[in-house]
């Protein structure tokens, strides 16, 4: 063998108690980092209902379809809009579901695919006209319904 191609011995490491402690510090930080990062990816449990439906009030479910063409924040914000115009009014929204992208079964202004988000809420009677009129004036939204539940 040539000088070159001998092996150099390895290093050899002590582990002391000091380098102990910093691995385990170390390992310690990794392990709230990622508890951490588990926080706050996980979806926490859906809240019981605010604050009690005003007295008159009655349960409806309201489903509306949209284009499917329509962007996510687009959405999101005739989402909040329909919720904002609801708790205005003093109703209470229970639950909101967004359903995937669906065919339908016959073309809607000349649509063949939707979106359709369903609110389940507590509102007085007489209000549910003007949810109705505004859902009409909205372009957005392709169809809606509203109807009265038993709760």
């Amino acid at each position: 063998m040539s000088e070159t191609e001998q092996k150099l011995p390895e290093p050899e490491f002590e582990q002391t108690e000091e380098s102990v402690q910093t691995t385990t510090a170390v390992e310690e930080k990794v392990a709230e980092a990622a508890d951490v990062a588990v926080e706050v990816t996980v979806p926490t449990a859906a809240p019981e209902r605010k604050k009690e439906p005003p007295k008159g009030a009655r349960s409806y479910e309201l489903i509306f379809l949209v284009d499917a063409g329509l962007p996510k924040d687009e959405l999101n914000s005739l989402i909040e809009k329909v919720q904002n115009f609801l708790e205005q009014r003093e109703g209470v929204v229970d639950n909101v579901r967004v359903s995937d992208v669906r065919r339908l079964a016959y073309e809607i202004k000349k649509r063949t695919h939707g979106v359709y988000v369903v609110f389940n809420f507590w509102l007085k009677p007489n209000l549910v006209t003007e949810l109705e009129r505004m859902l009409r004036l909205e372009e957005r939204v392709l169809r809606h319904m509203v109807i009265q539940t038993r709760a």
